[in-house]
């Protein structure tokens, strides 16, 4: 895989399964799928999405939940 078909930082979750994650209450097969994408990215960093677009896709998603709690 190279950067131009990189996976999308948050390809794991959907905005439901996030607001769950945040909530402590995350299926435990989202889980899964979420902790195979962490594995893959560790096993392969080179194709992995980058840490910068990892922490702005949390950044933009934590300000949605808090205004959706608001």
């Amino acid at each position: 895989m190279n950067r131009i078909d990189s996976p999308l930082p948050d390809a794991a979750l959907s905005d439901q399964e996030f607001d769950a994650l945040v909530e402590g209450t995350l299926s435990a097969e989202a889980l899964e799928r979420l902790r195979g994408q962490v594995q893959a990215a560790l096993d392969n960093p080179d194709d992995s999405v980058s840490h910068d677009q990892v922490w702005t896709r949390l950044e933009q998603r934590m300000k949605r939940a808090v205004t959706r709690a608001a």
